[in-house]
């Protein structure tokens, strides 16, 4: 499987299909060389301008005219902004590219009215071409678009030249050169655009193609076992190990229609989450092989293909835990959290999604914590650099009071009472607090008593294990327990709890997941089997 599908129907198909909008893994490409563009024309009209300031001293008298100053300016400053628009990352890489196409327009309608300037009756001779010619052919192959797109700034930009020379002449006060010599000036317009259409259709195509087939890195993608809200992972196998591993990547359509900030802060926690996977190792944290950028910035990482079902999935499809069972879990996942917590990692992302039960070669509930995309060091205080205006930082219903207040100090405790939230869904198949809405829900964990979870379900919860759950769900994080470490101790002297043991486990797994390997999803599913690591 690659990476990109794109219909191998032919040319005709695939620009039939782009539309508009250019696809994702073009973007960067397209908008990287608009800016080197617009950078280009405006240190190109102020060069031409000086140049026939001092060559050519006839033209010094037209260059005095207000218009033709005022186009000159407006071409410099509307390039220096164009170019200052696409470095601020206020709007998203596809508005800029579809803005490219505008600039095109306008730079075709300045070149004009300058050129222009000197035709003066019908006894003007067409000699050349004009210069907008050459500007399509610029823009055209060397900018990245479909061929829509292309054609429609190609032939908006041919329109320009009309536009441009009848202002030329109406402010200029000259006479009209004749239809005659429109058309002259026009036809070359009309087949630069027209060829450069052709071009660029198969260009575009090959481009696409290319994308289509490129592996990553060591690792051939076979194919997509899930995908979330930022990113998607594949199934793959490693070309000379023929090893299997899960491939994390930022998923191409995410950022489309997201400003450039957002994508930066996107790709920077991607990145992070990389980081912190790798520095990490004990067996309970998912285990990170590779990490690495494609040629055209796409940030991906390998990771261990789990084969399993995480907490979510399998509290959701089979009902509540017994305690024996929690109690394994927790302790295993104490051991991931301490390591990190040890490292000044505070993972802030702690719910049943992220921990995921796997059968590790004879293990069986063999517990593995997973995404570390929101991960923050306690040296980290520029909370700006991988958070976007407008989202949280982390799930509501597994959120600590102090992060739901926005305290920038906090610690591995805030945690622990995420994990005695996990602890208390998996007892009772409830959320501790269940609002009508997020912003409800993050409030009532500041807010709120939680209700003991013995009371919500039919479970036998032993006593002590539901204080210590309690205590992890205390407002105050220096009335929980102090560490991982310190709650792992706690949970292991539970002797009274009934053991979870490897029949039980072998028993359940028997009967519910035989971890057959599933079928591939569809690459536009939105849902993943449970039976592979697809935590996005």
């Amino acid at each position: 499987m690659q990476l990109v599908t794109a219909s191998a129907t032919g040319t005709g198909e695939l620009a039939r299909k782009a539309g508009f909008n250019l696809p994702p893994e073009l973007l960067d490409k397209a908008v990287t060389r608009l800016s080197i563009i617009s950078i280009v024309a405006a240190i190109s009209t102020i060069t031409l301008f000086t140049a026939a300031h001092l060559f050519q001293p006839e033209a010094r008298a037209l260059q005095a005219h207000p218009l033709i100053r005022l186009v000159a300016l407006a071409l410099v400053l509307v390039s220096g902004a164009f170019f200052s628009l696409q470095r601020a990352g206020w709007v998203s890489k596809q508005m800029i590219v579809h803005l490219g196409g505008v600039f095109q327009v306008f730079v075709a309608f300045c070149v004009t009215v300058g050129e222009t300037s000197l035709l003066d009756g019908p006894g003007t001779v067409v000699i050349g071409v004009s210069k907008v010619g050459l500007w399509l052919i610029l823009c055209g192959i060397l900018i990245p678009n479909t061929p829509l797109a292309n054609l429609t700034a190609g032939m908006f930009s041919v329109v320009a030249w009309l536009a441009g020379y009848w202002t030329s002449m109406a402010l200029l006060g000259h006479a009209f050169i004749g239809w005659n010599r429109v058309f002259m000036w026009l036809a070359p317009l009309v087949l630069c655009a027209f060829w450069t259409n052709l071009i660029n259709r198969r260009i575009f195509t090959l481009q696409l193609r290319s994308h289509t087939a490129e592996a990553l890195g060591s690792y051939q993608l076979e194919y997509l076992i899930g995908q979330g809200g930022m990113g998607e992972v594949w199934r793959a196998k490693h070309r000379l190990l023929a090893r299997d591993a899960a491939v994390k990547l930022i998923r191409p359509e995410i950022l489309v229609g997201r400003s450039m900030r957002d994508e930066s802060v996107i790709r920077k926690r991607f990145e992070r989450e990389a980081r912190a996977t790798a520095s990490l190792r004990s067996p309970h944290t998912v285990a990170l092989f590779d990490f690495g950028v494609t040629k055209d910035g796409l940030f991906y990482y390998v990771m261990e293909l789990l084969m399993g079902i995480d907490l979510q999935t399998l509290v959701t499809r089979y009902g509540p835990m017994p305690p024996g069972r929690v109690k394994n879990i927790l302790i295993q996942v104490c051991e991931s959290l301490e390591e990190a917590h040890r490292l000044s990692m505070v993972h802030r992302d702690v719910k049943p999604r992220n921990i995921f039960l796997s059968k590790l070669g004879t293990q069986l509930d063999f517990a593995k914590v997973l995404d570390f995309g929101l991960v923050k060091t306690r040296f980290q205080n520029d909370e700006s650099l991988t958070t976007m205006d407008g989202t949280a930082t982390g799930t509501p219903a597994y959120m600590a009071p102090e992060i739901a207040m926005g305290t920038k100090a906090i610690d591995g405790r805030a945690d622990i009472y995420a994990l005695g939230c996990v602890a208390y869904f998996m007892l009772t198949g409830e959320l501790v607090f269940d609002e009508g809405s997020a912003t409800a829900i993050a409030l009532a964990h500041v807010q709120k008593v939680p209700i003991p979870p013995s009371q919500r379900t039919e479970i036998n919860i032993p006593e002590r294990l539901e204080r210590l759950i309690m205590q992890c769900l205390d407002k105050d994080p220096t009335k929980r327990p102090h560490s991982a470490q310190d709650l792992a101790r706690k949970l292991e002297t539970l002797d009274e709890i009934p053991r979870f043991c490897r029949d039980k486990a072998a028993d359940w797994w028997d009967t519910n997941l035989p971890l057959q390997d599933p079928p591939p999803l569809e690459k536009t599913s939105p849902s993943f089997p449970v039976y592979e690591s697809a935590k996005v």
